[in-house]
Formats: structure tokens, C-alpha cells, sequence
């Protein structure tokens, strides 16, 4: 379902109701939990919107860690740069997609626990997106560093996060590589014949 973009009423109405008209629209889908990474992605925002005042970040989730989310945006005054969606129910997420330029989830290891493979990683490959990706378990699987987007380790390459953000944000030509490739990465290995055959080839 990714793969096709709404309609164009449908995302207007969107764009519209969220006030993205002439932004740079940065999108985060998750549960507001440890390791997602959302309390680091805050003040790499500040460095992004120095160089992008028109960056907005679209937040869509929740969890236990909501209300320090909220605080941290307050503390840093970013209320007018955060669009704070909530949870949306799954059959509803593409027009969130489509209305992206870039797809950011800081994922990071918790306490010894790591990131599976990452759904929204191939959502937003699906859908045409370039990714930021934070180095945790198998995001590494769902994301080709370099490839369909970039992946860094949160805690030492916050910089480095910072300026890969602002370099796609200064290049939508960029953006549409890192996303075309990923999209056709995802139609040629994450298709249903692809996936049996290759378990068969396991099998035997």
C-alpha cells in the first residue's frame, strides 16, 4: 500500500490542517518508548534549523515516554517546529509518508535490548523515503547505509547525524536517490516471491 501516494485531495487537506505549506517536513513513526531515540533527535533539530528554518518534524506516536518528549520540546522551544500527531491507526500512516521529505528514527540499544528489523524502516522505503537510522540490531537489515539512506550510532555521531539531515534537506535530488533506491530495493528483496524463494533455497 506504500508504494502508491493518496490522493492528492487527501494530502492537501493534510498539509493544510498541519500548516506544512512551504516547510521541510521530517517524519518520526514509534512508540514514544526507550531506544527510539527521540530525546537525542530534539537538539540535533536546533543545528538543522539553523542551516532550514522551514523544517517541520511530524511526531507519530505515543508511549510512557510522551510527556519527557513534550517537555524536552518545550524546554527547547520548539512548539511551532513539532506537529505532535499521536497515535494513527495503521491503515491511515501513508499519507504521513507522502507528505515527508525524509524519514528520521534515532533507534539506539536500551539496556541491552536492540531494534528488530524495523517496519516503519521499509514503510518509508516503500514509500519513496530517504532514511536517518540510528545503528541498533537489525536496522542495518532494513536500511542500506549509504544506499537508501544513512544509519549512525546516536551517542557518538550526533554531529554527523546533523549534517547528513541538512544535506538532504539542501538536496531534494539527493533525497529522491536515497529514495528511489530504497523503493526499488524493497519491490526487488521485500516481495512476497522473492521472500519464498529464498526460504526455499533454505529449506533444501
Amino acid at each position: 500500500a506504500f508504494y502508491t501516494p493518496p490522493p492528492a485531495a487527501q494530502l492537501e487537506s493534510l498539509r493544510t490542517k498541519l500548516a506544512l505549506e512551504g516547510k521541510r517536513v521530517l517524519l518520526t513513526i514509534g512508540r514514544l518508548v526507550e531506544g527510539k531515540g527521540f530525546p537525542h533527535l530534539i537538539p540535533i533539530l536546533e543545528t538543522v534549523l539553523k542551516d532550514n528554518p522551514n523544517v517541520v518534524w511530524i511526531i507519530v506516536g505515543s508511549g510512557p515516554k510522551t510527556a519527557e518528549v513534550v517537555s524536552l520540546i518545550q524546554k527547547h522551544s520548539l512548539q511551532n517546529v513539532v506537529r505532535f500527531v499521536g497515535e494513527v491507526a495503521h491503515v491511515d500512516l501513508n499519507v504521513y509518508y507522502h507528505l515527508a521529505d525524509a524519514f528520521v528514527l534515532l533507534t539506539h540499544p536500551d539496556n541491552g535490548q536492540e531494534e528488530g528489523l524495523g517496519l516503519v524502516f521499509l514503510e518509508a522505503a516503500a514509500a519513496g523515503l530517504p532514511v536517518v537510522a540510528g545503528k541498533s540490531g537489525g536496522v542495518e537489515e532494513g536500511v542500506q547505509n549509504g544506499v537508501s539512506g544513512y544509519i549512525f550510532d546516536v551517542y557518538t555521531q550526533k554531529a554527523e547525524i546533523s549534517a547528513a539531515i541538512v544535506a538532504m534537506l539542501r538536496d531534494p535530488a539527493l533525497c529522491e536517490q536515497l529514495g528511489q533506491a530504497g523503493q526499488a530495493r524493497m519491490r526487488a528483496e521485500f516481495s512476497w516471491p522473492h521472500q519464498l524463494s529464498g526460504l526455499r533455497a533454505w529449506l533444501e
